[in-house]
């Protein structure tokens, strides 16, 4: 599958997301937002298609079934924020938080997320499609249920990570650290590991590791 990017036009214009929080229709396309405080606000079903979002805080809000197309996310702050039932295609997320953020039901294509922090988020029967994870911290985070194909784990700390009911098939993990890693053990097949991690994952599966003379 060939990776997307978002196709964002070089004009854009300045646009504020405060006065789509009264309309029914939360649509921006072609803009600019910087630097806003949306913090503990109502943003249900906002579509973003081209924009450029820089700087802006989304901390405990409600963003359900949101639909971002073409989307790059620059330094923004969603920690703690309800994404669920969210359409995410062709979205850069660079330098952002998600601590405690929930993706439950969203659907991900071609999207990447790159020196982010996604500590203690949820990712329950979520779809990730062409997705990327590059030099980001997943510590605890729980993925469940999730349906995966072609998801990239580069150089990311996956310490307490778990995948339940959810297959690894083509996932590597080589460059991935963690102390501990939680998966289904019949779901494991065609997993990437290096040597090193080989070693826990064979102890995982009841074998005895010989040290060689």
């Amino acid at each position: 599958m060939k990776k997307e990017t978002p196709k964002i036009p070089e004009t854009l214009v300045e646009q504020s997301l405060q006065w789509v929080l009264d309309e029914e229709d939360r649509e921006l396309v072609c803009s600019n937002i910087s630097q806003e405080d949306l913090s503990d606000s109502f943003l249900e079903k906002l579509i973003l298609s081209k924009c450029v979002v820089t700087r802006c805080t989304f901390a405990r809000s409600h963003m359900m079934k949101a639909d971002c197309t073409d989307v790059r996310f620059v330094n923004c702050d969603f920690s703690n924020v309800d994404l669920s039932e969210s359409l995410f295609h062709r979205v850069e997320f660079i330098d952002c938080k998600f601590i405690g953020s929930q993706f439950t039901n969203a659907h991900m294509s071609h999207s990447t997320f790159t020196n982010c922090v996604l500590n203690v988020s949820n990712f329950i029967d979520v779809t990730l499609k062409g997705t990327q994870f590059v030099r980001s911290s997943l510590r605890q985070v729980n993925v469940a249920h999730a349906k995966i194909k072609q998801l990239t784990l580069d150089t990311c700390d996956i310490d307490e990570c778990s995948f339940h009911e959810t297959s690894l098939k083509g996932v590597d993990i080589s460059t991935c650290t963690y102390h501990s890693f939680q998966a289904s053990q019949d779901l494991l097949a065609g997993l990437i590991v290096s040597k090193e991690q080989a070693i826990g994952f064979a102890r995982l599966l009841g074998l005895t590791v010989k040290d060689e003379m």
